[in-house]
């Protein structure tokens, strides 16, 4: 009952929003304000279900025989973690939106919650998903209906990141879709079937396809082009949800799906250091502090990925390393939740009697990010180095390279900080959603890690749950040496900037030295070259398949002039038979003779 609560209340609120259309000016005003004033209480019944919700009692599974090929929906080990943590971002979303909207009555208010509420019950349906066609059905929803988050504001550059989206999203899509058909052929239909279905026929396709499509969604370099235009286009509420909870599903699709392998967990594990660090690197330069903290999410989901991506090579850890990676993706996605919603908080309440409390809010969510002692960031950063412990890369241990992630982390947040605080100020008297959702988010993010880490997560492999840190010495220590690092690293930028001994585009406040999107650029000069070559060829082939066909149509017009010269002699010679038919006869008389003669001679 609470499964279809969850994936129908939201459902029913839009359709009301969208009846409402149907009834004259001012009351329809009227009823869509209220409708958006109440559509947080819409994440109420998912929020119930992550809570009571034990996987394997009577209240986490549902079937629907009638849908699609028979639905199947459950709350397992990995659902119910993510789907807490999407209810609590999407409600805190709505609820920034939605006293926002009412007071200002702005244009476009109920959109907006439509297109969340549409991407949450999608996103929560991949969470929830039991079967390869709900798993998708609830995918598509939600990657489409966020193109609605990107656009809202209609702007230019709202615009370019919408299309660059949808491009992406198409693409991952019909990924996605070809993957699970082949899956599905193959006995994976239900997702407990999947991973063991996906290994035994056209594993490397499979992966391929697996890699591509949730690569998308997860950021994945070089799939991570739509972030970093996604994010400054979209409102704060929408990016918190697009980096909170929405890039998980690209996780859930990996742990759903792929198959162990070697070489593709080589290669996953490649190509999540790689952003995992190169994401640093283009985000310390970027001036919107919403750029800033997109590639910092690309950077956080390196880690994550590379956690899988030793599952895939070490099929012995694949339990511990996925339950690190949830643990994980709990902690990011409040806590980079928390720092997009408040990007307008400071700009709104960063003076004043609330000043010291946005201070306070946004540097805790800051410290958590990068994994200082006694955080979230510090449980998740623990057990995904205890979960990776023994696995090396370049014979490096991979527990001493992942927390250089950190490093990064705290330069990005630097970063952050000396942007936003150097933002307009428009400040607001009287508290609303916006800052009221903030604060119920940064307060989530100090307890609900630590809740769902230590009494939720187990390993499924060794039927134990996660340890958790004794924040000894040694553990304190290996929390705090990649942020002072990372300070001090900062610290020698800020003095070499002063001194002028950096190239003045690095410290130039006109245009980032890398644009957001940074491959994009290449890739579109790429795609405009062939277009433009490839325009050339088709002109090329047009005019030899023009000439060929010329020279058929010539040759085909003398033969049916012959043709019908042929035709008019004949018809000349028959003429006088025309009224017996006696030739005709004797003609197909003696073609039927012939044909027995020959198959009776050949039997």
């Amino acid at each position: 009952m609470l499964i279809a609560l969850s994936l129908l209340t939201p459902l029913a609120l839009v359709l009301a929003l969208g009846l409402a259309g149907l009834l004259r000016p001012l009351t329809k005003f009227t009823i869509r304000r209220r409708l958006t004033l109440f559509a947080p209480l819409a994440v109420v019944p998912a929020v119930l279900l992550a809570l009571l919700g034990n996987p394997g009692s009577a209240t986490a599974a549902l079937e629907v025989p009638w849908m699609l090929f028979g639905a199947h929906f459950a709350v397992d080990l990995y659902a119910r973690p993510l789907l807490l943590i999407a209810a609590l971002l999407y409600g805190a979303a709505l609820l920034a939106i939605s006293w926002i909207k009412l007071r200002d009555a702005e244009r476009g208010s109920s959109a907006l919650s439509a297109f969340l509420l549409l991407s949450f019950t999608g996103n929560i349906g991949t969470y929830l998903a039991a079967d390869a066609a709900s798993f998708y059905l609830g995918f598509a929803l939600m990657s489409f209906s966020a193109a609605g988050l990107v656009i809202h504001y209609r702007t230019p550059a709202a615009r370019r990141a919408t299309r660059v989206y949808l491009v992406m999203s198409v693409l991952s899509e019909t990924a996605i879709l070809a993957a699970l058909i082949l899956v599905a052929s193959g006995g994976g239909f239900l997702l407990t079937d999947a991973p063991a279905a996906a290994g035994t026929a056209h594993t490397g396709l499979i992966q391929g396809l697996l890699f591509f499509g949730f690569g998308v969604k997860a950021g994945t370099v070089p799939l991570h082009v739509w972030l970093p235009l996604a994010h400054p286009a979209a409102p704060p509420a929408a990016s918190a949800v697009l980096s909170g909870a929405m890039v998980k599903a690209g996780l859930i699709g990996w742990l759903r799906f792929l198959p162990e392998g070697e070489t593709a967990g080589a290669v996953l594990l490649t190509l999540a250091l790689i952003g995992a660090f190169a994401a640093v690197l283009v985000g310390v330069v970027q001036h919107d502090p919403k750029v800033i903290l997109a590639y910092s999410t690309i950077s956080q989901m390196g880690f994550i990925t590379a956690l899988v991506a030793v599952g895939l090579l070490v099929p012995e850890l694949r339990g511990a390393t996925s339950a690190a990676a949830v643990i994980y993706a709990v902690h990011h996605g409040l806590a980079k939740g928390a720092l997009f919603l408040g990007v307008p908080v400071v700009k709104h309440y960063a003076r004043g009697r609330t000043g010291i409390l946005v201070l306070l809010g946004m540097l805790g969510a800051g410290l958590a990010v990068a994994g200082a002692p006694l955080t979230s960031g510090a449980f998740g950063k623990y057990v995904s180095k205890e979960a990776v412990s023994g696995i090396e890369v370049l014979g490096v241990g991979l527990d001493q390279l992942l927390p250089l992630v950190a490093t990064g982390s705290t330069l990005l947040l630097l970063r952050f900080a000396a942007v936003i605080s150097s933002a307009d100020r428009d400040p607001r008297r009287r508290a609303d959603g916006e800052l009221l959702s903030w604060l119920g988010v940064c307060a989530a993010g100090i307890v609900v890690p630590w809740v769902i880490g230590a009494r939720w997560i187990t390993d499924p492999v060794q039927d134990e749950g996660v340890a958790v840190p004794s924040w000894d010495p040694g553990t304190l220590w290996d929390a705090t040496w990649p942020i002072l690092l990372g300070i001090i690293l900062a610290a020698m930028v800020w003095v070499a900037a002063r001194r002028g001994l950096l190239p003045g585009r690095l410290t130039s406040q006109e245009a980032p030295v890398v644009q957001p999107g940074d491959l994009l650029l290449a890739e579109e000069s790429l795609l405009r070259r062939v277009g433009s070559g490839g325009g050339a060829a088709l002109d090329a082939a047009h005019g030899f398949t023009g000439s060929a066909a010329g020279r058929w149509s010539d040759r085909w017009s003398a033969a049916a002039q012959r043709g019908r010269r042929g035709v008019s002699w004949a018809e000349a010679r028959l003429g006088g038979w025309e009224s017996t038919g006696l030739v005709l006869v004797v003609l197909l008389t003696g073609v039927v003779l012939a044909t027995m003669l020959l198959l009776g001679g050949n039997s």
